[in-house]
């Protein structure tokens, strides 16, 4: 009994002269362990809430993130009621290969043999802008951007949307003008017996255009005739290779001169090249009208292909036949038959029915602008305002064709003053500053996107300088 109370006995030392514990002692002890009871238990409930406390945050915020993510909407969702993957191919092919086919002879004077290898790589470039500029409208995953402009404000700010605004509006308005001064002038050619003149048929010309412009209110009810264009441009290819293959032999073609580079006019070749691939313009709106948008990647990369076999099927021939005589546009060079003909009538249905679709794309843009739409205005209002707009725009597309009726500097103008800017230099901008260093380019980007904006570049200034001159050389001819 001692033994087992020693322990107790050595802890006490008010009891060292006794073997047996008072009952003092033994209320202490229980205290005690109360007290220690008590402390633990208090602090058991207090981590073990702080533990349910902490799990109940996160569960909270796994449940926020979760709902957070099934808000937010898949901007590449399907789209009931859009057009489809096909029709947005037909779109994009009918106003790409459109009548920059006809200048490619004359590029390939300008240029050389190496005018091939420079249309290739203006393939390749613009179906990377293509791709880039579709990319910077989804960058934030959140919303789309509704425009070119749109893109060029996120990316740059106030003087990036007026520098799109600037080069978008005047491409949109100089293709339709240069479709206007093709038809005016070659039905001219054509049609005779009359007295009415270039500027005459330039104006019947913008009646026919505004008629579906005006008629049709978006891009996918315009894109019906986009159909007839772009089976107006096959036919127009077959006319100028089987009349560029007739005349291997003519001898009046006999000791025409090909040169395999002409370093000179290399700016001028790139920046007529870029107008094969000018659809940079209304990409954003076409995409917009597809009803599989993930497709977009793969549409935009037939689509320009398939216009680059077209162009390659017209340039090399119309090069071989006709050297360093080629003209702009090379039916002027085809022999004067009942195909040529065909040919002539067949360009000018496809660029009648191809106008309305940068048209339409530049209405879009002001009628957003000035909020021209049935909710803010009411059915009535909204198609006066539309109606009036639209008529207004064909009227100044009218008014500069007949003001510059020279169809191969226009061209080479236009496409060097802004296609090369919105076809290579901004698309490619726009995404190295909204997307490409947020997603980690690698070194092999960057090199391309700086080789892509120095040809944008280099090609705009130069080939800007070379179509004003040229374009100075007409009026002064002219006029005397």
């Amino acid at each position: 009994m001692s033994g087992e109370n020693t322990p107790l006995l050595s802890d006490n030392n008010n009891n060292k002269s006794s073997g047996t514990p008072r009952d003092g002692d033994n209320i202490e002890d229980t205290q005690r362990q109360r007290r220690r009871d008590r402390h633990y238990t208090h602090h058991y409930n207090h981590y073990h809430a702080q533990g349910q406390a902490c799990n109940t945050r996160c569960d909270s915020a796994i449940d926020l993130l979760a709902t957070a993510e099934a808000e937010t909407p898949d901007l590449l969702a399907e789209r009931p009621g859009q057009g489809s993957s096909f029709l947005a191919y037909v779109n994009v092919v009918c106003i790409v290969a459109g009548s920059g086919t006809l200048a490619l002879p004359y590029t390939l004077k300008l240029a050389g043999w190496i005018g091939v290898g420079i249309l290739i790589l203006s393939l390749i470039m613009s179906i990377y802008a293509a791709n880039v500029l579709v990319k910077c409208l989804y960058y934030d995953g959140k919303t789309r951007l509704s425009s070119y402009q749109e893109v060029g404000r996120h990316a740059f700010g106030r003087g990036g949307s007026m520098a799109v605004w600037f080069f978008y509006t005047t491409t949109v308005i100089g293709v339709p003008v240069m479709f206007l001064i093709l038809a005016g002038t070659e039905l001219k050619n054509i049609v005779v017996g009359t007295d009415i003149d270039v500027k005459g048929w330039i104006w019947i010309c913008a009646a026919i255009v505004a008629v579906p412009f005006v008629c049709f209110k978006s891009l996918k009810e315009v894109a019906i005739t986009s159909v007839l264009g772009a089976l107006a441009t096959l036919v127009l290819v077959v006319v100028v290779v089987r009349g560029s293959i007739l005349d291997l032999g003519n001898p009046i073609y006999a000791n025409v001169l090909h040169n395999l580079m002409v370093f000179a006019h290399l700016p001028t070749a790139v920046a007529s090249m870029s107008m094969c691939f000018g659809g940079n313009v209304i990409y954003i709106h076409v995409e917009e009208s597809m009803r599989y948008p993930k497709s977009w990647n793969r549409v935009v990369a037939a689509a320009l292909c398939t216009c680059t076999v077209l162009y390659l099927a017209t340039a090399i021939p119309g090069y071989l036949a006709y050297g360093d005589l080629a003209e702009s546009p090379i039916l002027n060079n085809l022999p004067k038959d009942v195909f040529t003909t065909i040919g002539t009538v067949v360009i000018i249905i496809h660029v009648l029915f191809t106008a309305p679709i940068p048209l339409t794309s530049l209405a879009l843009e002001i009628e957003r602008l000035f909020a021209i739409t049935i909710e803010f205005r009411g059915a009535t209002t909204e198609r006066f305002l539309r109606t009036l707009l639209r008529l207004t725009i064909i009227a100044v597309c009218g008014t500069i064709a007949c003001t510059v009726p020279y169809f191969g500097d226009f061209l080479a103008l236009l496409g060097a003053l802004s296609n090369c800017t919105l076809a290579f230099v901004l698309p490619v901008a726009c995404y190295v500053k909204l997307v490409g260093w947020r997603a980690g380019m690698k070194w092999g980007e960057v090199v391309w996107c700086f080789g892509v904006l120095v040809v944008g570049v280099v090609g705009a200034v130069v080939g800007s300088f070379d179509a004003v001159r040229a374009l100075k050389e007409d009026f002064e001819r002219d006029h005397p």
